[in-house]
């Protein structure tokens, strides 16, 4: 049987998936596969929004962020009747999905490989949330971007003395918090995994001998409004907040990301090309692994 492949990306987007997507297309080309872009996510899946990909869809993205391909979420997925729809779509056209994106998109992926659709996951997300890999595609990059805004605006903390709110993304994991903080100074960090202890936080600013602070937070913690006043009425430091918001998602990817994209693609297409799929692609001490996509588990 002609493997045909179908590349679908999911959920938020990240840096790097066009250069996963660009990878996945050249190794499949080189075995003689044929390779299928779904736009618009599990959704286009649904709409049978499927394209046979050539060349020219693949030049010049592997510098851009975003998805060519584009993506969406799509709750209907949730339901038996939308997953058997969907293998009635793609049941002509393609015989093995790669799905690049986040912890829904990986549930969604086990959904149909759970049917009869052989699935491979790909981690993409900013969020370096997903279980069993140490890095995502999109995390270094958005790091990047904090690191940046921090380098950029501690001047300016610096000239008027003082303090700084700054909420990350991130979704439950604090990833894009810690590493900002160990990257930058003076800069204090509250995850949903250090409990947050504002008594704590006001006693270790009080005792900071810089002329500013940085409270790097992840979001959907506490209101950064509201606590930029509390600290400020308790350590009369002039305190302000600021959220980066999409523009993490957002920047060229990173080099980082663009080789780890590479080879999470090259991989891919190795487990293909030996009939395994039903896995999970993850880098672990620098070294491209597979696992049991039945063995997802929230990070």
């Amino acid at each position: 049987m002609i493997k045909k492949i179908g590349i679908l990306t999911s959920g938020g987007d990240s840096p790097g998936m066009n250069a996963a997507i660009r990878s996945i297309f050249i190794h499949s080309i080189k075995n003689q596969f044929k390779v299928y872009g779904i736009f618009d996510g599990y959704k286009g899946l649904f709409k049978n929004k499927i394209k046979l990909l050539k060349y020219k869809n693949i030049n010049n993205i592997i510098d851009k962020s975003g998805t060519f391909l584009r993506s969406s979420r799509f709750k209907k997925l949730k339901t038996i009747k939308i997953e058997q729809k969907i293998i009635e779509n793609i049941k002509k056209k393609i015989n093995i999905l790669i799905v690049i994106g986040g912890e829904g998109s990986y549930k969604g992926a086990l959904k149909l490989h759970n049917i009869g659709l052989p699935c491979i996951t790909i981690p993409g997300t900013i969020d370096n949330d997903i279980y069993g890999t140490d890095y995502t595609i999109g995390f270094s990059s958005a790091l990047e971007v904090i690191v940046q805004y921090i380098d950029n605006i501690k001047y300016t903390l610096l000239s008027h003395k003082r303090i700084l709110i700054l909420e990350v993304m991130g979704r439950k994991c604090g990833d894009l918090a810690l590493y900002s903080c160990i990257s930058c100074e003076n800069c204090y960090i509250v995850t949903s995994k250090n409990k947050f202890n504002i008594d704590s936080l006001i006693k270790k600013i009080k005792k900071n001998k810089q002329k500013y602070s940085i409270i790097i937070i992840t979001e959907n913690i506490t209101n950064i409004k509201k606590l930029s006043i509390e600290i400020e009425k308790r350590t009369n430091i002039e305190t302000r907040f600021s959220s980066i918001g999409y523009i993490q998602r957002s920047p060229k990817p990173t080099a980082f990301d663009r080789i780890l994209a590479f080879r999470m693609g090259y991989y891919a297409i190795k487990l293909i090309k030996n009939n395994i799929t039903g896995t999970c692609i993850a880098i672990k001490n620098n070294k491209i692994i597979h696992y049991n996509i039945n063995n997802i588990k929230n990070k």
